[in-house]
């Protein structure tokens, strides 16, 4: 049963692509270059209605009182040994008390459901789990109504039977932690809570401190909602199953994060998707901890030759563990391998599940990297976000998936130390709030997908940048051909207001441009190795507002395909930030636009312009008359650097004409005089 909501999920995937030219993969085939699953998770398959109720018959329920070394229960389903106290049958116990260097252990039948009530408890265990739930059907841990309850490990893990126990609260079973008190889980020395099954959180206020990763499930974690405030040396929330490759998912309804960690913030191995909730995510120490970013490139836009800021996978350099932290930096919390320590007797956080007496019936490691990511938000196979509010500080990419990315809602205010989004194959966009107030690029995917919402972009090196691949920047894996054409790549613009401050190419893609709607505005690079607009295929708009502004050596504009009029001007000297203004014939203005960085190029196109009517352009002191003779308007001498963008001009792949930027005062034609002092 476990899998049917994803089997359902992906034969609606496998449906949809007779009514779509992309093709639609499953969960298994992340690797293809299209655009993948665009159907979601839903809560109602994966929340069922004791999940949700926090209620308990406190008249039939058992009451386990904790009593410093031991404690005391009248119950024949609960037996206790010193301070190890073991439930071994279906029910309801409500524990309350104290309960130093001690573990409440499940173990029950496999049939059995329990659920355990914490009374203002507190349980602390020196060497291994505070909980421990070795067998049950389902586990569900309530956090009664006001109260304040603990769970806390020590510095070592100390090896009771044949599972790697490595976490403050760990569990073979399903367990989910729901409730109206709080709960603070501690574990200084390994994870904070695991589930070598299924892990749900439905409601409760917890706040978890973990060497390791704070929330883990191996076959997944789901949030229906709650308060969770997590600081963890790795992923602060994880789902990873290394068999399984349609589990791991991560899915979240709502609820309110504070994250702050070494690792990932939120990571899944398969899907991770968002429907609502408030997210306050700093990663790796934030973009301001991020290695700093070298370039030795010729041409501008791209990854730089350098040492690359995280490796893709990874999201970091390879790295020795802090002393005292977790010999284990795989990113699954749970999976089952022989344990390799010093002593026999001592579980390290391995994410582990049995121990070395039987390694044959080991589950394989990830044994991908040893390395800690620096993400937001992570997906091995799918980011799926509908909506929520979402402050991301991160060393890494904020967005990331090396499948697609869909964002169909949500407000978010990002910086980071890398991409601001990025996916190895599509990133859709159809709705959003979204300011990426500091990136190193800030869009990136094989292709990019604008359909609406209001995005505001400012990036060091490229604003948006499709590409693709694990590695895409740079020339996307063309041989070191800065001027091939990537199957694929693509950036398409239909709605929405988008506003880009790039250093680098403002909008730079290795396969077509096409812009039909919305507003775009591009405030480009100010060095003349990079352009407002940088495409290796072709350049088209047949619809919406465009205006960029940057340098004229490299400049690029629309190609004659293009059914919409555009124009691209220099202007003399160059423009410090001003106001720019496009007039008709009559004097009535067209547009308006405020630049914020200093440029000598115009490239301005909009339902308004006419082939063959005459226009002037005004910036600051000044000016240009321009009267559109072609339906893509290009002053003489100006650009010709690198791309295409140029109606066929060129085969794909060809170098264009390098032409050097030119005098502006004597690059107009007849038809663009430019004025002005």
């Amino acid at each position: 049963m476990k899998k049917k909501f994803l089997t359902v999920l992906l034969c609606c995937a496998l449906l949809l692509s007779g009514c779509s030219s992309q093709t639609t993969t499953t969960a298994e085939d992340s690797s293809s270059q299209t655009q993948t699953l665009q159907v979601g998770l839903a809560a109602s398959d994966l929340f069922t209605a004791r999940d949700l109720e926090t209620g308990y018959d406190a008249e039939t329920a058992a009451r386990i009182t904790l009593e410093g070394d031991t404690a005391s229960c009248d119950s024949d389903a609960v037996t206790i040994d010193g301070s190890t106290i073991t439930i071994t049958d279906e029910g309801t116990y409500v524990i309350s008390g104290t309960l130093e260097n001690g573990m409440l252990m499940v173990d029950a039948e496999d049939t059995d459901k329990v659920q355990i009530v914490l009374n203002n408890a507190s349980i602390t265990n020196e060497t291994s789990a505070a909980l421990y739930v070795r067998e049950a059907d389902k586990v569900f841990l309530t956090t009664a109504p006001d109260s304040e309850n603990s769970l806390s490990s020590g510095d070592s893990y100390v090896a009771i039977d044949d599972n790697n126990i490595d976490a403050a609260v760990f569990s073979k079973s399903d367990l989910t932690l729901n409730g109206s008190g709080t709960l603070t889980i501690s574990s200084p020395a390994g994870h904070g809570v695991v589930s070598k099954d299924d892990l749900a959180v439905t409601s409760g206020t917890y706040t978890i401190t973990a060497a390791s990763q704070g929330l883990s499930g191996k076959d997944s974690v789901r949030i229906a909602d709650g308060t969770l405030t997590i600081q963890s040396g790795k992923d602060g929330i994880h789902g990873e199953n290394t068999d399984d490759s349609s589990l791991g998912f991560v899915y979240i309804a709502n609820g309110s994060f504070s994250i702050q960690s070494e690792g990932d913030g939120i990571s899944s191995s398969s899907i991770l998707q968002v429907d609502n909730g408030s997210f306050s995510l700093q990663t790796g120490g934030g973009s301001a901890n991020a290695p700093e970013h070298t370039s030795t490139e010729s041409f501008g836009g791209g990854r730089p030759t350098g040492t690359p800021p995280a490796d893709r996978e990874t999201g970091t350099q390879p790295s020795a563990p802090p002393e005292n932290q977790p010999d284990d930096l795989s990113s699954e919390a749970g999976t089952d391998v022989p344990t390799s320590v010093s002593s026999a007797s001592v579980n390290s956080p391995s994410n582990t599940d049995d121990a070395a007496a039987d390694p044959a019936a080991s589950d394989t490691t990830d044994t991908s990297s040893d390395e800690t990511g620096t993400k937001g938000l992570k997906a091995s196979a799918q980011l799926m976000i509908t909506g929520g509010t979402f402050s991301l500080d991160t060393a890494d990419d904020a967005l990331h998936s090396n499948g697609d990315i869909s964002i169909s809602g949500g407000t978010y205010t990002i910086a980071t130390g890398d991409d601001g989004i990025h996916a190895d194959n599509a990133v859709t966009i159809t709705d959003c709030d979204l300011t990426i107030a500091d990136s190193y690029e800030g869009i990136e995917g094989l292709s990019i997908d604008i359909s609406g919402g209001t995005i505001s972009v400012k990036a060091s090196d490229d604003g948006l940048n499709a590409a693709g691949g694990a590695d895409s920047s740079g020339f996307g894996g063309r041989g070191g051909d800065a001027f091939a054409v990537t199957e694929g790549a693509c950036i398409t613009i239909s709605g929405g207001a988008l506003t880009v401050d790039a250093d680098g190419d403002g909008l730079d893609s290795n396969g077509d441009l096409r812009i039909t709607g919305g507003v775009t505005y591009v405030a480009g690079p100010t060095s003349g190795a990079d352009s407002a607009l940088d495409c290796n295929g072709e350049a088209e708009i047949t619809g919406g507002t465009f205006a960029a502004t940057g340098t004229v050596g490299m400049a690029q504009t629309f190609g004659d395909s293009s059914t919409q009029a555009s124009m691209l001007i220099a202007l003399s000297p160059d423009s410090t930030p001003c106001t720019i203004t496009v007039l008709d014939a009559d004097g009535t203005e067209l547009f308006s636009w405020d630049s914020t960085k200093n440029f000598s190029s115009v490239l301005f196109s909009s339902p308004e312009l006419e082939q063959g009517a005459a226009y002037t352009v005004t910036a600051g002191s000044n000016s240009a008359e321009v009267t559109l003779d072609t339906i893509s308007y290009r002053a003489d001498g100006i650009g010709g650097g690198m791309g295409g963008g140029r109606g066929g001009s060129r085969n794909p792949g060809e170098r264009p004409d390098q032409g050097t930027a030119p005098d502006p005062s004597a690059s107009q034609s007849s038809e663009a005089q430019t004025s002005g002092t």
